[in-house]
């Protein structure tokens, strides 16, 4: 006998339903959407119909896992931004490329978008599957290849986002976008190997989490085991130089020592002192292919992510 599937299932294999996939607030009664945003974390947006109006559009923020849990009681709702729309004037770079963890601005079809964590609802998998076979209206849209490979990392750099100073964040940025290349070609693999970069993972670390004028900072680059040794050294190189050009543009303190050194012989005490940086905003505004990897390599941007 067949087993019978959750009502997850049929959403993600039978409607289609998946993570990034989208659909107009137009599509669900009023009174839905309203009962709907009961879930709201702060009271007084919910009800508020300003907020959920037929323009809107529902963006799912669930992974396709969840939605497809095959026990309905473990995964009992799917997680859902209600994004407004919005003008493309009122688009912000920064926004499109996840670097706010607060808002994301993208675009679905013709128009423009912006979800924000303020709004996002936890859905009943029974209430939302009812609604979709009920509706005449209910049709999902699918977001380019970019904006759909924001979407997990947006929702996942709330919880991950480096801890760092903004001010220091601010400084950093300008040499990691002019030295990335750089790196990313001194850590270049050989074709046949199964991964296109010796770099596993990038840290930084500074010495204070207050915001302040100057800071001592360090870098250092964990590397594969079997990149040779003049790859190594040629890695080290380009951190190396990269830190010299941070700290005269910054004016901050160098302290780096050693730049890189292979996973075998660095320790788990000395990589607990950094923090692991994360580049995936700056790996999907190149239009990478792969989120939390760089455009250059598989490495560097989820070096620190």
């Amino acid at each position: 006998m067949a087993e019978e599937l959750s009502n997850g299932q049929i959403l993600l294999h039978d409607k289609k339903l998946v993570q990034a996939s989208c659909f107009l607030g137009s599509s669900i009664p009023m009174e839905k959407r309203i009962e709907w945003s009961d879930s709201f974390t702060k009271p007084s947006l919910r009800a508020d119909r300003t907020k959920l109006k037929d323009t809107s559009i529902f963006l799912v923020l669930s992974q396709n896992c969840d939605i497809a849990c095959r026990n309905d009681q473990i995964e009992s709702t799917i997680e859902v931004a209600v994004c407004k729309k919005i003008k493309p004037k009122d688009v912000y770079e920064g926004n499109s490329f996840v670097k706010s963890v607060r808002k994301l601005h993208f675009q679905a079809e013709e128009n423009w978008y912006e979800a924000n964590v303020d709004y996002i609802l936890h859905i009943v998998k029974s209430e939302l599957l009812e609604v979709i076979e009920k509706s005449r209206e209910f049709s999902l849209i699918s977001l380019t290849d970019e904006y759909a490979k924001s979407v997990p990392v947006w929702r996942s750099n709330r919880y991950m986002r480096s801890a760092l100073p903004d001010n220091f964040n601010a400084q950093i940025e300008p040499i990691l976008r002019d030295y990335i290349a750089k790196i990313e070609s001194s850590a270049s693999a050989e074709e046949e190997k199964n991964f296109s970069s010796y770099i596993r993972a990038f840290y930084v670390w500074v010495d204070s989490d207050e915001e302040k004028e100057h800071y001592a900072f360090d870098f250092f680059a964990l590397l594969r085991d079997d990149i040779s040794d003049e790859q190594a050294s040629q890695v080290q190189d380009a951190i190396e130089e990269m830190a010299e050009a941070f700290a005269e543009a910054s004016g901050y303190t160098d302290l780096c020592e050693i730049y890189s050194g292979r996973e075998s012989t660095t320790t788990v005490a000395y990589l607990a002192r950094f923090v692991r940086f994360n580049f995936d905003h700056l790996s999907l505004e190149q239009g990478d292919g792969d989120t939390g990897l760089s455009k250059y390599s598989v490495n560097l941007r989820s070096i620190a992510a």
